[in-house]
């Protein structure tokens, strides 16, 4: 009997086009502590399976989370949400690590970090590697 290799999860580029550039930082409440204690990181995918596929990837990163979620509808602008909720101890050290692995999914060189209530700042995945080689 021959078996056929079933391929589940994903791989480089499988994202690809899928995942907006831009991220959300403290937009949205967190359900699993305080404002003070946990932040949620938005990621902007195209439609609900690939959010899917992506909440379940960043569930198995190297990165310490605490929950992900994909919202249950598109928002206005089309955009299913992922939300992934971590601690807010060394916070852009963990948000740098998540960038870094998703990158290896979607093939994205710069990002757009949108702060709520703050500054919008734009950084490239090299930069994101060189900082966290360093610390």
């Amino acid at each position: 009997m021959k078996y056929v290799q079933i391929k589940e999860g994903v791989e480089y580029g499988d994202l690809e086009s899928l995942v907006a550039t831009r991220i959300s930082i403290a937009e949205f409440e967190p359900k699993t502590g305080s404002e003070n204690d946990v932040v949620v990181i938005g990621f902007y995918v195209d439609d609900e399976s690939p959010a899917s596929d992506l909440a379940s990837f960043i569930e198995k990163s190297a990165v310490d989370i605490l929950d992900t979620e994909v919202s249950p509808a598109a928002d206005e602008d089309g955009y299913y949400m992922v939300f992934v909720e971590i601690d807010n101890e060394d916070l852009m050290k963990k948000v740098f690590g998540l960038l870094e692995d998703v990158s290896r999914l979607v093939k994205i060189e710069n990002w757009t970090l949108e702060f709520y209530n703050g500054p919008t700042q734009e950084i490239s995945t090299d930069k994101i590697s060189e900082w966290l080689k360093k610390t």
